[in-house]
């Protein structure tokens, strides 16, 4: 394995850019990520049929072919401009307040017109103001330290308002709280209020907009972070995902390289961090190797804002709901101080404002036909998060999601009740994704102490290492970040042909961070705090044992797993585990549901035999009590969704599929839970019936609860229902469909009948929610399977490991894989989490219709091998 000039730690949008930038250079880069997607912030994720963008609303920066902007200049530089589709957003935002409904334009004469217009007293005022704004931008675009000492009277603005919050220049020009309310309104962009947020950073953004148009991206922003990775890999440059840094080294006073998470050790002089400084010298570097006065920087900084976000996947267009404007502010009032004091300290309040962002509304394919995507932003703070427990974290967590709903029911009448998909993240959320400190997702906050050249620099205290994201110079955003990964790029450059840090440029940092935290402690982190405050509840990984095994039927035990350091994370009934076995010379992994309730110290899986399969026998035959296992931790989305799914439930299982159900039945019987469910349960024959004994129990001790057995092949002493889990089966035991949810899990051969049945029904598409289901038993029998034989073998090369291998059609590639000794990441091997993501450099593969991916994925070559099937031979890198 050769070494590199330069690594570069972390895939978000500061580190891409950064390793492009230095592939451009000419220069050897690598670029480690430990997610299965590169993108950060700027990445998308599945949840059904619906794809979501994490957080891009509008891109400022980019222009237009008459007019480049900036941001463009630096893709284009790169090679990433023209690997991406942009979209311009015809309007700046809309904001909307009890007594106040307006959409701002997006460019400087129309914004300026319509505020003149409504506040007609403040025309004067407005037009200074904006001016002002125009004036900075401009300023700024010709600033340089050279620059200020040849002509200082060429940045008057600069050295005028440098030390201005927001509301100390916009209050002096604009008397009406409204107007101002009306031209601040993207405060909530930049994470403070008006009387505390640098005017600085405020003019110069949003003079950006105005001047280049907001866009958004074809494909959402996981296309741009695609388009990155691209132009790394055609300018020769590496990029490992699943693969993250665990240190960097250091010696001598300078970098060494970096040590994988996979135990690779690579030699560089030079290493970009995108992960946050605080992280980066606590847990990558060491505390012990980074000067006092660095730590003292890191520790003087304020913290800065988190968010709060509901993604919602809606069953109707966007018209019906009547939105028509891309970025929606949503206000009760004009109090911007309190809109952001209220969630310091606090999880559950009356939300006072939010961003909605119905993205269909610029692009009718950001989700399949019929639908709509619309998501709901606001600030949070991980504190008191942090303070909750599992169960009260759930509780908040919908409790807030339902009131931002609400809230966003006033420009969308009706929302709630086409809720097909949620998911909600909160600043843990973000935490967890982020490796972010507070889940802070610009990095220190933008106050005036903050802003623009008093935010660290991009070199950091140790000769070769440098950082490129939103805690540093030029702050959070996606133009922001692409730029400080640029600049970071440029520094390096400058560095490799100089041979080195410039003493003076690293005494002059130290100058830097003294003048600002002479006085500060060092910064107050333990190593990895960030990870155990999470992993209570998402870990990695799980170390389990067997603490015993329960034959349940001829063919099924449950294995009762407990931790064998601390507690289990929480879980959510219906989730599930992927157990990780290594058996006939194989590592390899199969998900199972947690058939316990949540909040037991055990975890119990329930494993049935499945004929040849290679899993399943060696976790019935030969795993023991006493015995070790792996997994990972909860993962999935097949659970009892409050904010949509209703209090009416029926609940169709077929074999095995019963775990997940059983699994919420004891949380809602031991927890008295307000949920009414009907089981049908279908078995071939009594002996089959899984938990048999307590399920019948439940349904005769509890009103709340019904349970029937359905047995496809019955003996003359079986006197209950016989048959298959069809239309009429369903009508008969259950009765009326209309108000219920419906919950598929079973055989994948169970799926199709079920769906029929209850579309026969009519049941809503909305009122389904399916588990992912894995491999079928015979992928010939799939649509559209193209006629190749099953047993047809191809061959098959790892181009990093330069691994060939054969693979046969009929199988799924991951198999073949992980037999020839590749450590492929996977999670629910039914191809909807997308951890195991894996490029298709040439050939061709079949994937059952169910199997959904990115766009950008698609667009890339990117495939699940999980759920893919060889028809060629192929060349693939992980």
């Amino acid at each position: 394995m050769g070494d590199y000039d330069a690594v570069v730690v972390g895939a978000g949008l500061g580190g891409l850019s950064a390793a492009a930038n230095l592939a451009v250079a000419g220069k050897k880069v690598l670029l480690l990520e430990k997610h299965s997607t590169p993108g950060g912030y700027a990445s998308t994720f599945r949840r059904g049929r619906f794809e979501f963008d994490i957080s891009l609303h509008e891109l400022s920066g980019l222009g237009h072919a008459e007019r480049r902007g900036p941001l463009w200049r630096t893709l284009e530089h790169c090679g990433v401009a023209h690997k991406v589709e942009f979209l311009d957003i015809p309007d700046f935002y809309r904001s909307v307040y009890p007594d106040l409904d307006l959409v701002m334009p997006a460019e400087r004469e129309g914004f300026e017109e319509v505020l003149c217009e409504h506040f007609p007293g403040d025309a004067e005022g407005i037009r200074k103001f904006s001016s002002i704004m125009f004036a900075l931008l401009e300023e700024v675009s010709k600033f340089s330290q050279e620059a200020m000492m040849k002509d200082p009277t060429a940045f008057t603005n600069l050295m005028t308002y440098a030390g201005s919050n927001l509301a100390d220049v916009l209050n002096v020009e604009v008397k009406d709280e409204k107007a101002r309310a009306m031209i601040s309104q993207l405060w909530g962009y930049y994470g403070l209020p008006p009387s505390r947020l640098s005017f600085l950073l405020f003019a110069i953004a949003t003079a950006t907009y105005l001047k280049y148009g907001p866009v958004h991206i074809k494909g959402k922003s996981q296309a741009l972070s695609q388009a990155f990775v691209e132009s790394i890999l055609e300018n020769g440059g590496d990029v490992w995902l699943n693969n993250g840094a665990s240190r960097i080294l250091v010696g001598g006073g300078r970098v060494k390289g970096v040590v994988a998470e996979d135990g690779s050790e690579i030699a560089a002089d030079y290493v970009v961090s995108n992960a946050n400084p605080i992280s980066t010298c606590i847990d990558l570097i060491g505390r012990e190797h980074v000067p006092s006065w660095y730590l003292k920087r890191l520790g003087w900084g304020k913290i800065g804002i988190s968010l709060f976000d509901v993604f919602l996947g809606l069953d109707c267009p966007v018209g019906d709901l009547g939105l028509e404007n891309h970025e929606i502010m949503l206000g009760s009032d004009y109090d911007f101080d309190a809109h952001y004091d209220v969630p310091r300290n606090q999880t559950v309040y009356e939300p006072n404002g939010c961003a909605v962002a119905p993205y269909n509304v610029l692009d009718p394919e950001f989700s399949p036909p019929g639908t709509c995507v619309v998501t709901l932003t606001s600030l949070g703070f991980a504190d008191p998060w942090l303070k909750l427990s599992p169960s009260e974290y759930v509780e908040a967590k919908n409790t807030m999601a339902s009131r931002f709903i609400d809230l966003a029911a006033r420009v969308a009448p009706g929302i709630r009740d086409h809720i097909e998909v949620v998911e909600v993240a909160t600043p843990l959320t973000h935490m967890r994704y982020t490796g972010n400190v507070a889940g802070a997702v610009y990095g220190y906050e933008n106050s005036v102490a903050e802003a623009a050249v008093q935010r660290l620099p991009h070199r950091g205290p140790i000769e070769g290492l440098y950082f490129a994201g939103a805690w540093t110079r030029n702050g959070g955003g996606f133009q922001p970040c692409i730029d400080a990964g640029h600049d970071a790029a440029v520094d390096i450059v400058e560095d490799m042909e100089r041979g080195g840090f410039d003493s003076a440029v690293l005494e002059g940092l130290k100058t830097f961070c003294e003048n600002q935290a002479a006085q500060a402690a060092e910064i107050d982190m333990e190593p990895h705090a960030i990870d155990r405050s999470i992993a209570g509840m998402h870990p990695r990984r799980l170390v389990l044992k067997v603490s015993e095994v329960i034959e349940e039927t001829e063919s099924a035990k449950t294995l009762r797993l407990v931790a064998v350091r601390g507690g289990l994370p929480w879980f959510r009934a219906g989730q599930y585990i992927n157990v990780f076995v290594e058996t006939g010379g194989v590592m390899t992994s199969r998900p199972y549901s947690i058939a316990s309730a949540p909040g037991k110290p055990y975890y119990d899986i329930t494993v049935r035999r499945k004929a040849g399969g290679f899993v399943s026998a060696y976790l019935l035959d030969e795993v023991k009590a006493g015995d070790g296992l792996e997994s990972t931790g909860p993962s999935g989305s097949f659970y009892h969704e409050p904010l949509s799914d209703g209090s009416d439930l029926v609940f169709l299982a077929g074999g095995s599929g019963i775990t997940p159900f059983i699994s919420i039945m004891r949380e809602v019987v031991e927890g008295d839970l307000p949920l009414r469910i009907h089981l049908l349960y279908g078995s071939r024959d009594p002996e089959d019936i899984i938990f048999r004994k307590e399920l019948a129990q439940m349904g005769a001790e509890h009103d709340n609860i019904d349970v029937d057995f359905i047995i496809s092949e019955p003996g003359e002493d079986w006197g209950g229902l016989c048959g298959f889990i069809d239309a009429d089966m369903i009508s008969g035991a259950i009765g009326a469909v209309e108000g219920r949810t419906f919950y598929i899990c079973g055989p994948a051969e169970m799926y199709p009948f079920c769906e029929g049945a209850l579309n026969l029904l009519e049941v809503p598409a909305i009122r389904v929610k399916k588990e992912a289901y894995g491999p079928p038993d015979d992928v010939t029998m799939e649509e559209g399977w193209p006629g190749v034989a099953p047993q047809t073998e191809f061959e098959v090369i790892e181009e990093r490991s330069n691994v060939s291998f054969m693979a046969r059609a009929g199988e799924p590639l991951i198999n073949s894989m992980e037999r020839a000794g590749l450590v492929v990441e996977a999670v629910c091997r039914s191809g909807e989490c997308t951890v195991c993501r894996t490029r298709l450099v040439s050939g061709e593969v079949f994937a059952p219709a169910r199997v959904l991916r990115r766009w950008a994925d698609e667009h890339f070559g990117y495939i699940h091998p999980c759920m893919s099937y060889p028809l060629s031979d192929l060349r693939i890198r992980l």
